[in-house]
């Protein structure tokens, strides 16, 4: 879905980042997904955390989702 937003103009392409925390045999991932409405010009973020990076972006992907359209 983020894709299709870039691709329609509506957002910037969106910028990973991508922490790990805790013991190395049981880290913890946090991910934030930024970018930018293009018709504002207004910074969107997105946050989340989960067990592997692949779950953590997913998690931030869609507090991001969330942020462009709080339906």
């Amino acid at each position: 879905m983020l894709n299709e937003l870039t691709q329609q103009g509506r957002i910037e392409a969106v910028a990973w980042a991508v922490e790990s925390t805790g013991p190395s045999h049981a880290p913890a991932f946090t991910a934030a997904a930024t970018t930018r409405l293009l018709t504002t010009n207004t910074p969107v973020r997105g946050q989340g955390s989960g067990a592997n990076k692949a779950a953590a972006r997913a998690a931030a992907a869609a507090a991001l989702l969330e942020q462009l359209d709080p339906a």
